[in-house]
């Protein structure tokens, strides 16, 4: 008896111990060893009771109850075996005479022991499910820039749902009308995970292949020639429109099974009240599926339609709002800006025929009227790509930039190395972005250095432009300080990237500038 009083005092001290820690990192879900730190005390329990207060069977629950709603159902039923055979074994083996009746009721404590934590393992499991797709569903349907693309999202969905899962691979087949019907392709898989940035175009043949089950069946399918754990669950359809299940289709199930190189995987449909529709695949070696998940994966391809259809409406609201202000400044520029520089050329062109050939500042006015010249030209240019909404194409990204620095060199004595390599994935628009940049980079080069030696990196790595827009000090310039580009800053940070100043030891500044693509 002096045992059983003296194991509860220290539990009772170790569980103030845990509840005390638990509460000063802010009750963080507990680790898994702590329920099999209170499975092993309660069998303890029970042997040095010696047997005399099998009672002390109902705490095994307390620990079937935290491995099953924390865990899951496969760690509670684990415990709950754990915990009969332990029980069990001690209940029947550490009283020296045990009578017919001790027996029986060891017996029957048993077997309530594991069929309400069978129960309980159950039930914990079925929570702990539903949290997970609660939690899955709600980050789905989280609201998104516009800015990353329709594509983008749809990646980083299948991501989701391959590690909800646990599968092998996730595909997403398409059918687009516009601009003319096309098919397109997104599939990542567990060797590849956040690799499916960028989908890709297949022929009809091929996505035929994947969409030869009509628009409203759904399936999940084994192949009978698969491992055990898989097979047993055999294959079933749900047709949306009939409402019922159905046992055709399991020839074009099989055919996928093939084509897709897995024992098990379910499917459902996917469509977008724009026209665009497809088929969702999800495909596993290890585990199997059955008609809950077809429920759950209709409901979450229906939310990554809405999430995708309600980005292209505030795209297309954005989009026209940009238009009207587009043409707004257009307008404005031409009358605030453009008629001065206009005035400002002919009254440079007055003064230049007044003083006449001969005059030492002839060629000086000569040179501010055709400074004027070019800054009039270029904002016209400006203001006909603000109106007609057109972007510089992003191979010509170098080209300006060179035709920028021979203009440096040629009014200011500037020289400036421009180096870059373009890739096909640069979009005209943050070409244009990055052009002003590297504008107002050299613009500040000449007005706050002395420096007559410049140069501009343009590279394209991975999913990122990356800029560096630098300068050599002069020998009589003191060292720069420490500073931060404020346009260029709001630039990026407009565009999601980020900005770095380098001062290194070949005595040169940079700022290097990262935009994602």
């Amino acid at each position: 008896m002096e045992w059983t009083y003296a194991s509860l005092a220290v539990y009772c001290v170790y569980s103030v111990v845990v509840a005390v820690a638990s509460h000063a990192a802010h009750w963080p879900a507990p680790h898994r060893s702590l329920h099999w730190i209170d499975l092993s005390f309660y069998a303890w329990l029970v042997a040095v009771s010696g047997g005399a207060f099998l009672f002390y069977f109902a705490f095994f629950f307390y620990s079937i109850l935290v491995a099953s709603f924390v865990w899951g159902s496969k760690e509670g039923v684990l415990v709950t075996l754990v915990s009969v055979a332990l029980f069990g074994t001690i209940g029947l083996n550490v009283s020296p005479a045990l009578t017919e009746a001790d027996v029986s009721g060891v017996l029957i404590r048993a077997v309530f022991l594991f069929v309400f934590g069978i129960m309980m393992a159950d039930l914990g499991g079925y929570e702990r499910l539903h949290k997970r797709r609660l939690r899955l569903l709600k980050e789905v349907t989280n609201p998104w820039s516009p800015r990353f693309g329709v594509d983008h999202v749809k990646c980083v969905n299948l991501d989701r749902l391959l590690e909800f899962y646990d599968a092998d691979s996730c595909v997403l087949v398409l059918r687009r009308l516009n601009p003319v019907p096309h098919y397109m392709m997104y599939h990542t898989s567990r060797e590849r995970r956040g690799g499916a940035a960028a989908p890709s175009r297949v022929d009809a043949e091929a996505a035929g292949a994947l969409r030869r089950l009509p628009d409203s069946l759904a399936a999940f399918y084994h192949d009978p020639n698969g491992p055990l754990w898989t097979r047993v669950r055999g294959y079933g359809a749900y047709d949306f429109d009939l409402g019922t299940y159905t046992t055709s289709f399991l020839a074009d199930c099989a055919a996928w099974a093939n084509l897709l190189d897995t024992y098990s995987f379910v499917t459902v449909p996917y469509a977008q009240r724009d026209g665009t529709s497809g088929r969702l695949f999800v495909t596993s070696n290890r585990a199997g599926f059955g008609r809950p998940d077809i429920d759950f994966l209709a409901q979450a391809s229906a939310a990554m339609a809405t999430v995708v259809e309600n980005m292209c409406l505030v795209e297309e609201l954005a989009t026209q709002a940009v238009e009207h202000e587009r043409k707004t400044i257009s307008r404005d520029l031409h009358d605030t800006t453009i008629q001065p520089y206009i005035g400002l050329k002919l009254a440079l062109d007055g003064l230049y025929r007044e003083a006449g050939d001969g005059n030492t500042l002839g060629p000086r006015i000569a040179e501010l009227i055709a400074m004027a010249e070019l800054t009039i030209r270029d904002l016209r240019e400006y203001a006909s790509t603000l109106k007609d909404k057109s972007a510089m194409p992003g191979e010509f990204l170098v080209t300006a930039v060179k035709r920028q620095a021979e203009r440096l060199e040629r009014f200011y004595g500037i020289r400036v190395e421009v180096k870059g390599v373009i890739s096909p994935r640069l979009e005209g628009r943050l070409a244009a972005e990055a052009f002003q940049i590297i504008s107002e980079g050299l613009s500040n080069v000449l007005r706050h250095t002395r420096t007559r030696v410049a140069f501009v990196t343009i590279l394209c790595e991975d999913s990122h432009l990356l800029l560096q827009i630098g300068n050599e000090l002069s020998p009589d310039e003191p060292a720069a300080k420490e500073f931060t580009p404020r346009s260029i800053n709001e630039r990026a940070q407009t565009l999601g990237g980020r900005i770095h100043i380098e001062q290194n030891a070949g005595n040169n500044t940079v700022v290097h500038v990262s935009l994602p693509m």
